[in-house]
């Protein structure tokens, strides 16, 4: 029998990422949920230890010296319910692993608590059973501090076959306790202040107004628009977007140019709109102060907000200068809907803005203590960032993590390592990127494809977190170089906050990965 799984692997993730601790109270899998956790790298820092109720006549000491925890684990229940025995008994492990649960969150003060009691085999004390089962239980807290049962499941096996069956059930556990984990979070945020489980996003795209013509030229005169240039943004400020109303935005804009509804603010209600101008605009009449500024290495700085509004319209604004013709003809293409779909003017075929899937992943070394970064030729000096690829047609995003790292470095992904993170538009032209961390052998001899990058090496932990304390908009070739100027002996720089290359680091760094 194998010690642990891919299933405790997430499980342990799960609470690190979460910032969450746990207890285990097992009967039936003999420890193996425990001693699973303790084979995960790192669990001690989430994983408080636990309990084993394997021989259940002298198990009291083990659970909490509890007279009642006791006896309903130890005794056979009365039956007088007309129910078979072995329906009587997945009962009374219904009703030992909730109390068991709860009494151990609250005794050891962990954030959740995994009960487990049942039968693996292959002798059954209930006459009738001949299969076994297992009653998983997780308990935790609630917003309120208070400690519930949270999630209840029998899992039932074909077969009477112990080993398996604990192998079964301990998989079974992890996975449930994970997906608790996972979701009691965003709940238990929500419970803390109930106008956020159904306050809506700051950008509204209303959807439904798209393709309400009338309604769109109703609303110009009230809005605010985001003022694009190809690959640039308009900034009032040093790292905020110029948002302008309609008489300013008259005074740069063509009678024809696009305008290109955005969405409404949820908070006052105000239209946006975004306007990609052209080299015929009057950019002079701009207000004084404002400037253009590459989106790229820009947005990253914004707020969450302002970040989604240039997003939103520098993929609109991408999409529509390479949109001129029909696919499934070639005919001319007009813009319909506010700017936000075309429709050919001779077959009628309409088309909307496309993402292409890419992957972003981070590489940790096995002991968390390393990670495996990649200096880009179009990126400044000394700038070091994690590895990135397109996904191919018809390949899965995981499948990209191992192609792309073995292609570009020569290193080879550990088999089931690798963690869903994340994802963020990035529309340059058209991308969305799907961002993993994995591990990987880091005395493997690295073979770099010098067509696609400058350098790749393993970093330590002191070196990236002294490169996490540089400021700004490090992607940016003249803060880089300022940086370097002012402190010359610093190994490397890493890509500003906000940006999802960043926040794999930063998650790297926060909870001292080690994933194997």
């Amino acid at each position: 029998m194998t010690v642990t799984s891919p299933a405790f692997y997430k499980l342990v993730q799960a609470l690190k990422c979460h910032k969450k601790t746990l207890t285990v109270v097992e009967q039936c899998c003999g420890g193996l949920i425990s001693s699973s956790i303790l084979a995960q790298p790192g669990a001690s820092a989430v994983y408080y230890g636990g309990s084993v109720s394997y021989n259940t006549k002298h198990s009291k000491p083990l659970l909490l010296n509890d007279e009642e925890l006791y006896q309903s684990v130890s005794k056979r229940p009365p039956n007088d319910t007309g129910c078979s025995e072995a329906e009587q008994y997945i009962q009374s492990k219904l009703s030992w692993t909730a109390a068991t649960s709860v009494a151990f969150c609250k005794a050891l003060n962990t954030d959740f608590a995994i009960a487990e009691g049942g039968a693996s085999g292959p002798t059954f004390r209930p006459n009738d059973m001949d299969k076994g089962f297992a009653v998983v239980c997780v308990a935790g807290k609630g917003a309120d501090g208070k400690v519930s049962v949270l999630k209840q499941e029998v899992i039932h096996s074909e077969t009477n076959d112990r080993e398996p069956n604990m192998r079964l059930f301990a998989d079974q556990a992890a996975e449930i306790a994970t997906s608790v984990i996972t979701t009691v979070k965003e709940s238990s945020l929500n419970a803390q202040d109930p106008t956020k489980a159904s306050k809506p996003l700051g950008l509204d795209r209303a959807v439904h107004l798209r393709s309400d013509a009338s309604a769109l030229t109703e609303m110009r005169p009230s809005a605010r628009f985001v003022l694009l240039q190809g690959a640039k943004v308009l900034l009032q400020e040093t790292i905020k977007p110029a948002l302008l109303d309609f008489p300013t935005v008259q005074k740069v804009v063509l009678d024809q140019q696009q305008l290109t509804f955005l969405g409404i603010m949820t908070n006052d209600r105000t239209p946006m709109f975004a306007v990609d101008l052209d080299e015929n605009s009057d950019v002079s009449q701009l207000p004084t102060g404002t400037r253009f500024a590459d989106t790229r290495t820009t947005a990253p700085l914004f707020t969450s907000l302002h970040n989604e509004l240039v997003l939103h319209a520098t993929a609109l604004s991408q999409w529509q200068r390479r949109t001129k013709f029909c696919t499934a003809c070639g005919g001319s293409t007009r813009l319909i809907d506010g700017g936000t779909a075309c429709q050919c003017t001779q077959c009628s075929t309409k088309s909307w803005p496309r993402q292409d899937p890419s992957m972003i992943v981070l590489i940790s070394s096995r002991d968390g203590q390393r990670v495996l970064l990649a200096k880009s030729p179009r990126h400044p000096d000394k700038m070091y960032t994690v590895l990135a690829g397109f996904v191919e047609a018809g390949e899965a995003f995981e499948a990209t993590v191992v192609r792309e790292t073995f292609e570009e470095t020569g290193v080879i992904v550990d088999e089931g390592s690798m963690q869903y993170c994340g994802s963020q538009p990035w529309p340059f032209p058209q991308s969305c990127m799907i961002g993993f961390i994995a591990t990987a052998d880091d005395t493997t001899p690295l073979n770099i494809d010098t067509a696609e990058l400058v350098d790749a090496k393993w970093f330590s932990r002191s070196d990236v977190e002294r490169a996490a304390t540089v400021p700004g908009a490090t992607m940016q070739k003249e803060v880089a170089e300022a940086a370097l100027k002012n402190d010359p002996s610093i190994p490397l720089l890493i890509p500003p906050k906000n940006v999802i290359a960043r926040k794999l680091i930063d998650r790297w760094l926060d909870q001292g990965i080690n994933t194997r």
